[in-house]
C-alpha cells in the first residue's frame, strides 16, 4: 500500500463508520428491529449511495447521540437504577453499550478527519498522521513491500530565522519534487521532515542519499534567492520496529548524513 491508496482508505473508513450508524438510526425511525439480515441489506444499500461529506458524518453522529439520549430518558428506572419497563436487564445494558460505542465512534471519526492528521503549513502528514500510516500501512505490509524511512532537517540560516515558515515551505516544495506520489511525506515536528518511501530497496535508497548529501534547496526571501542546506539520514524498517525507534535511528543517522542499516 502507498500514499495514494492510504488517502482512499481514510475516506472509506470515514464513510463506513457513518453508514453503519445511519443504517441503525434509519431502521429505528421506521420502527424496525435491526435484525442482522435487515441491517445488512439496509447497510449495503446505503453504502452504495453517494459519498458522505465531513459535515454529514458529524450530523449522523449527533442525530444518533440525540436519538439514544431521548430513548434512554423516556425509560423509567427502579430504585436500583435498572430499566423498569419491558426491556430486560440485558437489553438495557445493550443500550448503554451502544451509547458507549457511539461516543468512541465520535472520537474515531474526529481522529480520521484530515485536518487532525495534516500539518496546516505544508499539508504534509503530521505526527498523528505518521503514526496512523505506520500502524495501518507499514506494519501490516512490511513483509511484502519495501519501506525505507528518511528524515530531512533544513539548516535555517540565522539571518533567515524571521522567515522560518517560508524556508519550511520551500523545503516541502523541494521534497515534493524529489519523491514519488506513492511516498508518504510528513512533518512530524518543528524543523523535521520524514519520508517513508514505498517500493525502494535499501541499496536504491542509499544511492539516493549519496546523491542528496551536501546539496541545497532554493528559497526566495524578500526577492533574494537563497540556498538552504539540510541534514539527511535514513534507516530501513523492520517488522518488529515501532515508530519511535525508527525515528530515533533515522535522526541519529542524520547527524552524520548517513543511512543506518539494521
Amino acid at each position: 500500500m502507498d500514499a495514494r491508496f492510504f488517502e482512499k482508505l481514510l475516506q472509506q473508513e470515514r464513510k463506513a463508520l457513518a453508514v453503519a450508524w445511519e443504517t441503525f438510526i434509519s431502521l429505528q425511525k421506521e420502527g424496525k428491529v435491526p435484525y442482522p439480515a435487515l441491517y445488512s441489506e439496509t447497510f449495503s444499500r446505503k453504502q452504495g449511495q453517494r459519498e458522505i461529506s465531513e459535515p454529514e458524518l458529524l450530523r449522523v453522529l449527533e442525530e444518533a447521540s440525540s436519538f439514544l439520549e431521548k430513548t434512554l430518558a423516556k425509560l423509567k428506572k427502579d430504585s436500583q437504577g435498572n430499566f423498569a419497563v419491558s426491556l430486560s436487564r440485558e437489553e438495557g445494558l445493550l443500550l448503554r453499550e451502544i451509547q458507549k460505542k457511539l461516543a468512541k465512534l465520535e472520537q474515531e471519526i474526529a481522529f480520521l478527519r484530515e485536518e487532525v492528521l495534516k500539518d496546516p503549513l505544508t499539508k504534509f502528514w503530521n505526527r498523528r498522521g505518521l503514526q496512523h500510516i505506520f500502524d495501518k500501512v507499514v506494519r501490516p505490509h512490511i513483509y511484502n513491500e519495501d519501506y525505507q524511512f528518511l528524515v530531512f532537517s533544513p539548516q535555517i540560516p540565522e539571518e533567515a530565522s524571521w522567515a522560518k515558515e517560508k524556508v519550511l515551505l520551500a523545503c516541502a516544495h523541494f521534497l515534493k519534487g524529489l519523491f514519488s506520489p506513492r511516498d508518504f511525506l510528513t512533518r512530524p515536528s518543528g524543523d523535521l521532515f520524514a519520508v517513508i518511501t514505498v517500493g525502494r530497496n535499501i541499496e536504491h535508497t542509499q544511492t539516493l542519499m549519496e546523491r542528496l548529501r551536501g546539496k541545497f534547496f532554493p528559497c526566495t526571501l524578500r526577492g533574494l534567492r537563497l540556498t538552504v542546506g539540510y541534514r539527511v539520514g535514513g534507516t530501513n524498517i523492520l517488522g518488529a520496529d515501532h515508530l519511535d525507534l525508527v525515528m530515533e535511528r533515522a535522526t541519529s543517522a542524520a547527524r552524520k548524513d548517513t543511512f543506518y542499516r539494521v
